[in-house]
C-alpha cells in the first residue's frame, strides 16, 4: 500500500531502514514462492554475497529460461533440504513447467579455448563449475556481451574546441537529466531502473526539464541534491553501471519535483456524484496502484484532463484486480 509514495522526508534522506525492509521482504517471498533466495525458482547462478541486496542489483522478471537453468539443481536427493522444500510446496509454490529433462547449464567464465575449440572454465568454486567440470565443451557459437558507454565524442568537434564542452550523463548532477550550470542539455533515458521500465520515467524527465526550462515558476522548490540519494541504487565502486535507480522512488520523486503527485485532497476533490463509481477505483488506484505517469497528470504542470477516465479504465484497474491475495479469483466491478 503506498509503496514509496508519502514516505516521511527524513526517512528517504536516511533511507536504509527501507532498503533493510525491501531486502528482508523479498528474500522472505522468494523463499515462500519458491523455496529459494537467489531468485523466483532459481537455484544456481545468485549474485556474489557483496551485491546480494535489492539496493545493489537489477531484476529481471523473465523466468522462461529459469526453469531449465534449475533444473539439474533443485532438491531430488532425500533429505532435510527436499524435505522442507516437499513441505513449503505443499503450501505455496510458483508453478514450474515441464522441461522433459532439459536444461540450459549453466557455467563460470572460461578461462581459455584451445587450438580445437574446446572451452576451460575459470573454477570459482560454485556447484556450476562442479557440473560442467570434466565435461568436454566444444560451443559452435561464442556470443560476446560487451556491454556499452555512454559518451557523444561527436559532439565535441574541432571546430568548436574552444568552446565548453558538452556535459556527458555522467555529469547530469540535477535528478540524473542536466548539469546544473548548464540546463540546456538534458539526458533523457539514461538512468536505468532495477525494476521498471525506462520510457515512463523518460517521460518524467522530459516533462521536468521542458518545465525548467520553459516555466521554472512552476517548480514550487529548489531541487536539491539531498532528495536525490534515496532512489540511486548503491553500485559497488568497480561496478560498471553507476546510473541505476529504484523506479518507483524516482517516479515519486519526479512528481514531487513538478508539485503532480496527488494527496488525498486532490482524490477528494475530484469526486462528483456523477462519476461516483470510477472515483472509487481512482481512490483504490491510488492507494494500492503502481506510479504510473497517468496518476501524475491529474494535476501540475503536465495536468491532463483525460487522465480520470484513463487511470479508471479497465487497463489500469485490472493490474489492481489480478491480485489474487487481495481479490482472490472473483473481480470488484465499477460502471
Amino acid at each position: 500500500m503506498f509503496d514509496t509514495t508519502y514516505v516521511h522526508k527524513m526517512l528517504r534522506r536516511n533511507d536504509t531502514l527501507l532498503w533493510e525492509y525491501y531486502h528482508i521482504y523479498i528474500r522472505t517471498l522468494l523463499f515462500i514462492s519458491s523455496g529459494t533466495t537467489l531468485g523466483m525458482d532459481q537455484w544456481i547462478g545468485g549474485v556474489g554475497r557483496e551485491r546480494d541486496h535489492p539496493s545493489r542489483i537489477f531484476f529481471n522478471k523473465s523466468m522462461k529460461v529459469c526453469p531449465y537453468i534449475s533444473e539439474p539443481y533443485r532438491p531430488k536427493v532425500p533429505g532435510p533440504t527436499l524435505w522442507l522444500y516437499s513441505l513449503r510446496s505443499f503450501f505455496v509454490q510458483t508453478p514450474i513447467p515441464d522441461t522433459h529433462g532439459r536444461c540450459v547449464d549453466l557455467a563460470p567464465f572460461p578461462l581459455r579455448f584451445d587450438s580445437n575449440g574446446t572451452v576451460d572454465f575459470t573454477n570459482n568454486g560454485r556447484p556450476e563449475y562442479d557440473r560442467m567440470r570434466g565435461q568436454r565443451i566444444r560451443p559452435d557459437m561464442v556470443v560476446m556481451c560487451t556491454g556499452y558507454k555512454q559518451s557523444f565524442p561527436f559532439l565535441n568537434k574541432s571546430n568548436n574546441a574552444n568552446d565548453i564542452p558538452y556535459p556527458t550523463p555522467d555529469c547530469a548532477d540535477v535528478r540524473q537529466v542536466w548539469k546544473r550550470d548548464d540546463p540546456t542539455v538534458g539526458f533523457i533515458g539514461f538512468v536505468r531502473p532495477s525494476l521498471g521500465a525506462i520510457p515512463p520515467l523518460a517521460e518524467m524527465q522530459t516533462q521536468l526539464w521542458v518545465t525548467n526550462l520553459l516555466s521554472p515558476r512552476c517548480i514550487p522548490r529548489t531541487l536539491l541534491p539531498e532528495d536525490e540519494h534515496h532512489y540511486k541504487l548503491r553500485s559497488l565502486p568497480r561496478a560498471r553501471i553507476k546510473y541505476g535507480v529504484d523506479h518507483e522512488s524516482y517516479a515519486y520523486q519526479l512528481a514531487l519535483d513538478l508539485d503532480s503527485a496527488p494527496g488525498i485532497l486532490d482524490i477528494v476533490r475530484l469526486f462528483s456524484w456523477r462519476r461516483a463509481m470510477p472515483w472509487w477505483k481512482l481512490l483504490i488506484i491510488w492507494i494500492l496502484g503502481a506510479h504510473l505517469n497517468t496518476k501524475f497528470r491529474l494535476k501540475g504542470p503536465w495536468k491532463w484532463h483525460g487522465a480520470f477516465e484513463l487511470l479508471t479504465s479497465d487497463e489500469f484497474w485490472q493490474t489492481i484486480t489480478r491480485r489474487p491475495i487481495i481479490f482472490g479469483t472473483s473481480r470488484i466491478c465499477f460502471s
